[in-house]
């Protein structure tokens, strides 16, 4: 991996990077078979940037061009190494391509990821082959990337031509295929960054990048061009639709990036806009490739005016703090710096048999369900505990941003989710369309801290997995839907999961026997951590280094560097706020 896409990831894991970046926010407001095997491997150089492209210096394949009387399908194999060389608009890989598909061929269009070696073989008629392909999953022209959830085959079709003696390709579909292991020296992975739909947070929206000159340009490009499927409509972006770069480059000059912008973002924009407009670029560029600031253009530098009054600094990554909120002797507790102790006005529930307790993160609500999981309580300091949702198989409850109460249940053989405003109940309650749950089975339901994103775990038909959906709201801040989910790839059987930050999820097994707890990252990595015998949940805060827990085998052990650590506390269904 190159220097930027692990300071890139350093900064969503530690959260180092979040702190410097809201620093310079205010500062800048302040201011202002018959088959052949194909090889995957071949020489390595470097790209040199052009001035203002740092972070396209990284080791890359150098491949070579088509050799002399090589067979088509030799050209076919050289042509997938050449793929690797993206230097020069992929000079060497269009050199094996006729004139007219080398003119309009779009190498970036689509990259496919294999894991083992391609396979060339060629069909009945003339001068027509096929290339399969075992796929890890794929990226699309606006850095989206799809992980292959289970092990999957593609067929590309290959026309072949005969110029001057030599064989070329004439018809093949756009984009490249690159093996799954030189991903991290090709590929740079980069989040995104929206708002969230009341301004108040921003919302990653992990993406990958060819590393090459021009990837800043790139960036941005995707930015303006709108969030990944699955965010639309649960998130927002200050830039008017239909906003483009005016070039295709970003220069950037001792730290500051200029963006040239079409004309359409200067129509009807007020100072807030500009200013929510310059904010979005600051989030997407900062700490890429030492940029300290941003000037956006059109023509000439945009002024931004004055500091508008209602101009919000979105947080990167909200703070829980570090106290979560637990079951002990029947009662619903406080869990801080290995210490357990009751909740200052808070009437005794013991009677309810309380289990999977929430809390709003300020601190002021409570909710929990109740031993058959078929009724929801909501409670606070000085209020008796409420029962505002019933049903069968209601999942463990989690707040929002704004004291909504989420949770699931069955209902007519589907699962049905319901959000409860503050102070509501079940009459009042938002029950969300997703018609893509079909005949899952919801077993986990955990809202994001930036209050746009769902992360769903389900069991269909057996299987385990981990979904991440947009939440959209109507202009009053009301749940409405969830969109068709994004679906994060994993091993093994997972039975919960949970939010550790912004773009980190840790998801395990649940059971008497061994289970390996999963960090999974937006961008599509994994880590796997130390065995634990018999988990029955997790609990994270802002991060998955320094707030990480498992209850398992009647005590809470917390996460230490690569370790489990017991904590000796009695506690059950431990969870931090949200």
């Amino acid at each position: 991996m190159g220097d930027h896409a692990t300071a890139v990831h350093r900064r969503e894991r530690a959260g180092t990077g979040a702190a410097r970046l809201v620093v310079l926010l205010v500062a800048c407001l302040l201011v202002l078979t018959g088959c052949s095997a194909i090889p995957t491997t071949g020489p390595v150089g470097v790209i040199e940037a052009s001035d203002g492209e740092p972070d396209a210096v990284a080791p890359v394949f150098d491949p070579e061009g088509p050799a002399p009387g090589a067979t088509p399908e030799q050209i076919l194999r050289d042509f997938i190494t050449a793929g690797t060389g993206a230097s020069d608009g992929y000079s060497v890989a269009r050199q094996f391509l006729s004139p007219e598909l080398r003119a309009t061929w779009q190498p970036e269009e689509r990259i496919v990821l294999f894991r083992s070696d391609p396979r060339v073989e060629k069909r009945e008629s003339e001068g027509v082959y096929q290339i399969q392909l075992e796929t890890a999953g794929t990226v699309d022209a606006r850095g989206v990337r799809t992980n292959t959830v289970v092990p999957a085959t593609e067929t590309l079709g290959v026309r072949m031509v005969q110029l001057d003696g030599e064989w070329r390709i004439d018809e093949i579909p756009d984009g490249i295929m690159l093996a799954q292991s030189s991903a991290r020296d090709l590929l740079i992975s980069h989040s995104l960054y929206f708002y969230s739909s009341n301004y108040r947070y921003w919302v990653p929206d992990a993406r990958w990048f060819v590393r090459r000159t021009g990837v800043t340009a790139r960036i941005v490009g995707a930015m303006l061009a709108g969030p990944a499927p699955y965010l639309q409509g649960s998130v927002t972006s200050a830039f008017p639709e239909g906003v483009t770069l005016a070039r295709d480059s970003v220069p950037i000059t001792s730290g500051r990036a200029t963006v040239e912008l079409s004309p359409e973002v200067l129509e009807n924009a007020t100072n807030l806009k500009l200013q929510q407009m310059n904010q979005q670029l600051q989030a997407n560029l900062l700490d890429l490739n030492d940029v300290t600031s941003v000037e956006m253009a059109s023509d000439q530098p945009i002024q931004l005016g004055p500091p508008a009054p209602d101009l919000i600094v979105p947080e990167l990554t909200p703070d829980v703090g570090g106290e979560q909120v637990a079951v002990a002797e029947g009662e619903l507790v406080r869990v801080r710096n290995g210490a357990v102790t009751g909740i200052e006005g808070l009437d005794s529930v013991g009677a309810l048999d309380p289990r999977d307790p929430a809390t709003s993160v300020s601190g002021s609500a409570y909710s929990f369900l109740d031993a058959d999981r078929e009724t929801l309580y909501i409670t606070a300091p000085g209020s008796e505990a409420r029962a505002v949702v019933r049903g069968s198989g209601l999942t463990k409850p989690s707040f929002d941003p704004e004291n909504w109460v989420w949770t699931t249940r069955s209902a007519g053989g589907r699962s049905e989710v319901l959000a409860v405003p503050p102070g509501g109940t079940e009459a009042n309650a938002a029950v969300l369309s997703a018609g893509w749950l079909g005949d899952r089975d919801v077993r986990e339901f955990r809202i994001a801290r930036d209050g746009s994103r769902a992360l769903i775990v389900t069991d269909r038909g057996g299987v385990g997995e981990v979904l991440l959906a947009g939440i959209t709201r109507s202009t009053e801040g009301v749940p409405q839907s969830l969109t068709t989910p994004l679906t994060l790839p994993t091993d093994g059987s997972i039975d919960t999961a949970t939010w550790a930050g912004q773009s980190v999820i840790v998801a395990s097994s649940v059971g008497a026997g061994e289970a390996i707890p999963v960090i999974l990252h937006l961008d599509g990595d994994r880590e796997s951590m130390a065995a634990l015998d018999g988990v029955l949940g997790l609990s994270a805060g802002s991060d998955a280094e320094d707030t990480l827990y498992a209850e398992a085998g009647g005590t809470l052990y917390s996460r230490i560097g690569g370790s489990w650590v017991d904590e000796q506390l009695a506690v059950t269904d431990p969870a931090f706020p949200g």
